[in-house]
C-alpha cells in the first residue's frame, strides 16, 4: 500500500476531511513517519483497534497519539527503571538522553530527584513520564551535561544510557569550577 492509497481507503471510511489542508497536512505527516511497509499495519491498526474512536477522518494529533505516546510512555518507563533503581544523590551523572536529562532538571537536578520520599514515589513517575512523552514530542532546547551530585569530590560521573556517548571527566570538572568561582564572587559581594 503506498501514501496516496492509504489516504483514499481512509477517506472512503471516514468520509472526506473537513478540509483539503488537514487533508494535505495528514497525507505529508503520514509521508513523514511511516514507511509505505508499515501502511497495511497501520491501517489495520486504526481500523480493527480505533475504529469506535473516530468519527472524522484522523489528524496528525490522532495518529501521534495513537502510536506515538505509547512508545514514548514505555521509554519513559524504562529510563524511570535505570534512573531509579541505581545511583544516590552524592553521584554525579551524565544521562545520554536529553529528554530524560531535561526531565531530571525539571524535577529540580539530580540531587533534589534522588530525594523523593517513597509515599509519593506514584506521583513522581506519572510526573516523570508525562515530561518525557512531552519532551520526545517537542525536544528539549538543552545541552547534555552533567548533573552534579551532593558530593564534593570531583569524580567521574555515572553514566546512564549509551556509554559510548558518556561526558569525560573534564566536562564534570567545568561546572564545579564554575560553583566555586560563583561562591567566591557571592562571599566578596556579602563582605
Amino acid at each position: 500500500m503506498n501514501h496516496i492509497t492509504f489516504m483514499t481507503r481512509i477517506v472512503e471510511i471516514y468520509g472526506p476531511y473537513d478540509s483539503k489542508v488537514l487533508e494535505k497536512i495528514t497525507l505529508a505527516y503520514i509521508k513523514d513517519k511511516f514507511q509505505e511497509s508499515e501502511l497495511k499495519k497501520v491501517f489495520d491498526m486504526i481500523i480493527i483497534k480505533v475504529n469506535p474512536k473516530f468519527k472524522f477522518c484522523p489528524s496528525p494529533a490522532d495518529f501521534e497519539e495513537i502510536f506515538f505516546s505509547k512508545n514514548h510512555e514505555a521509554e519513559a518507563l524504562e529510563w524511570w527503571g535505570r534512573l531509579t533503581r541505581t545511583g544516590n544523590s552524592l553521584d554525579n551523572v551524565d544521562i545520554t538522553d536529553i529528554r530524560a536529562q531535561a526531565v531530571i532538571e525539571d524535577f529540580g537536578g539530580w540531587t533534589e530527584f534522588c530525594q523523593r520520599s517513597p509515599e509519593t514515589e506514584h506521583f513522581h513517575q506519572a510526573k516523570f513520564i508525562k515530561w518525557f512523552v512531552m519532551y520526545s514530542k517537542q525536544a528539549p532546547e538543552r545541552q547534555r551535561r552533567v548533573l552534579i551530585g551532593d558530593s564534593v569530590k570531583s569524580r567521574q560521573p555515572l553514566v546512564f544510557g549509551d556509554k559510548s556517548q558518556a561526558l569525560q571527566l573534564e566536562d564534570v570538572e567545568k561546572p564545579i569550577k564554575g560553583i566555586k568561582e560563583l561562591s567566591e564572587e557571592l562571599t566578596k559581594w556579602q563582605k
